[in-house]
């Protein structure tokens, strides 16, 4: 009978450790692919941050769309053509009916904002503190113009229409036929990781869903604020202030403080103690969005600490410029939510949240 050591593989067939030289050149090689992979999504930063765009588009369609779908019993897709038909027949309605009269106020808050910066200038020259006041303020708008100008802004007046049509479209096809592309998204994970992938995209995209309809409803509630208010105290174009206050609100924070500089500018055109009411007016409407309606609306829609929220504006707007600075807020939104199931429930362990 044979000997046991007679079937010992050959010495040839051991395997031998990978050699220092052949780990070094493999990282080295890793190192060079990372450095390429993240050049090229630098390259196409822009085209990312607008399918993020559509994204929210098609988010905000299928929060319209899945309860039509249930409650008429259509297919989504049907569901899907119908609620952008409505939301186009809408939006055209609105600008049909209040188009010319916002048109008109927006013409004239251009027109008189020049003569309302003189005016401004004028009576703040009349002081020692406006004059201080007036230097501060020189000096600001300075700095702010350096910033402004070092921003990646997104090519002009018309190429950011056609980016709000790409994201409008894209986010149509996405809201039209979603698990295509998120089935898509999930062949790019490893088969044993897809259902805890699945599982975190769709914590995403409802805390993305949650954030939209908090914000639709502040941006609403600021917008009626201010317009009521300063119809209130009788200064001019009250419905171009509303819209112009209701839209900044996307932008937390920084929104909302440019969105005063018009419509205390315009009281100031009238009268020193117009712009002083107007500015009663701003400082209580801003102070119910930010310590009542906001807090109280985002905290029942979605949990993010506010300096992450601020944090997110001052990284994304450098970053990706004015549509960083607009999608700022869902971005960070959505990476909260990452950062919560990968790294704190997965990496550590700690599913206490």
């Amino acid at each position: 009978m044979p000997h046991s050591d007679d079937f010992e593989a050959p010495a040839g067939h051991i395997p031998h450790p990978p050699s220092a030289e052949a780990v070094f050149v493999r990282r080295i090689l890793i190192g060079a692919l990372i450095v390429v992979l993240l050049m090229v999504l630098w390259r196409v930063s822009l085209v990312l941050i607008l399918t993020f765009g559509g994204v929210l588009v098609a988010i905000s369609l299928r929060n319209i769309s899945v309860p039509l779908s249930r409650v008429l019993r259509i297919p989504d897709r049907w569901a899907v053509v119908l609620t952008t038909a409505v939301v186009g027949f809408v939006i055209y309605g609105f600008v049909y009916l209040f188009g010319a009269l916002a048109s008109n106020q927006f013409s004239a808050l251009i027109d008189q904002i020049p003569g309302a910066v003189d005016s401004a200038r004028v009576w703040l020259t009349a002081t020692s503190v406006g004059r201080q006041v007036l230097s501060a303020l020189e000096s600001s708008s300075a700095a702010a113009s350096q910033v402004l100008s070092a921003l990646p802004l997104a090519g002009g007046i018309m190429g950011g229409i056609g980016e709000v049509i790409l994201v409008v479209a894209v986010g149509i096809y996405f809201a039209a036929d979603p698990q295509i592309y998120v089935t898509g998204m999930l062949r790019l994970v490893p088969p044993r990781r897809r259902v805890r992938a699945r599982q975190i995209l769709d914590a995403m995209g409802v805390a993305l869903r949650k954030w939209l309809i908090g914000m639709t409803l502040d941006m609403l509630l600021l917008a009626l604020m201010t317009g009521l208010g300063m119809w209130l105290i009788g200064v001019p174009l009250p419905l171009a202030l509303a819209v112009l206050s209701g839209v900044a609100v996307f932008v937390p924070y920084i929104g909302p403080a440019i969105a005063t500089i018009p419509g205390l500018l315009l009281a100031l055109s009238v009268s020193p103690t117009k712009a002083l009411y107007a500015a009663i007016v701003y400082l209580i409407v801003l102070s119910i969005e930010g310590n009542i309606s906001q807090p109280l609306l985002q905290r029942r829609m979605v949990s993010l600490p506010p300096v992450v929220n601020l944090l997110a504006i001052l990284v994304f707007a450098p970053l990706f410029g004015i549509w960083g600075a607009v999608l700022a807020t869902p971005l960070a939104v959505a990476l909260w939510v990452l950062v919560q199931k990968v790294y704190i429930e997965d990496v550590l362990d700690d599913r206490a949240h």
